[in-house]
């Protein structure tokens, strides 16, 4: 039987709509998710399909505890996140890691590519003892198809396919049951799109990865996934198999 890795009941996040430069009133609400609920079992991909504003965004955010739901659960193998806090909330964020759409924005330009994926190392010390950091950042990046070379250089050298397998690298240290890919690849050229959509195939077989893939190209969508979720104002309209 097939491990479920992610379990969502009934989510919902509503934003408030407010009036007045000084007594602010809410005069109304944004449902941006309203209603929302899948499972997820180990090895499989969910993909997410809409249009623009239809609440994909969000629900990738409170997927990973990024924004709190304004009612209904997000259970991460077994584990409510919803009801964590603080240090637990830290270790239970561990089993869920957030792709983002734009590679450069979310990663550090200070940083090297090496300091950006054992960066994960320092926050949680207990995933690798520290003689074997250098090591385990060098397998990463081999994972992703980066040289021990691209782990020298900073984000601003690199394109957008390599700033993506990065931010992958980055999401793969903390050793993630589950990946919520939030558009990844709509800022790529389609050539790259392509590699990188085989990368994260590759990546799931490798480390039996789940994958919530959150995206406007239903051409994409359906090649990666084995299920597909079609969201509408906020609500999944449909849901199965294609």
């Amino acid at each position: 039987m097939t491990e479920t890795v992610l379990t969502v009941r009934d989510l919902v996040k509503h934003f408030p709509v407010t009036k007045g430069a000084v007594l602010r009133r809410t005069t109304g609400w944004v449902k941006a998710v309203d209603g929302v609920g899948f499972t997820l079992a180990r090895g499989e991909t969910l993909g997410i399909v809409g249009e623009s504003g239809c609440g994909k965004s969000t629900l990738a955010r409170l997927l990973t505890a990024l924004e709190r739901p304004t009612s209904g659960e997000v259970n991460v193998l077994g584990r409510s996140l919803g009801q964590l806090r603080g240090r637990e909330l830290r270790a239970a964020r561990r089993d869920i890691q957030l792709v983002f759409q734009d590679p450069y924005s979310s990663l550090d330009p200070r940083m090297t590519v090496a300091e950006t994926v054992r960066e994960p190392f320092e926050v949680h010390p207990d995933l690798v003892p520290p003689g074997k950091r250098d090591g385990a950042v060098r397998a990463l990046l081999d994972a992703v198809g980066l040289s021990s070379a691209h782990g020298e250089r900073r984000p601003h050298e690199l394109s957008g396919g390599q700033r993506q397998r990065v931010g992958l690298a980055r999401a793969l240290a903390l050793r993630p049951a589950v990946l919520v890919l939030d558009e990844p690849t709509s800022a790529l050229d389609v050539s790259v799109q392509a590699q990188i959509v085989n990368l994260l195939q590759q990546l799931q077989e490798e480390f039996r990865l789940g994958y919530v893939f959150i995206s406007h190209d239903l051409g994409v969508v359906q090649h990666i996934a084995d299920r597909v979720a079609v969201m509408y104002l906020g609500k999944v309209v449909e849901i199965g198999s294609h």
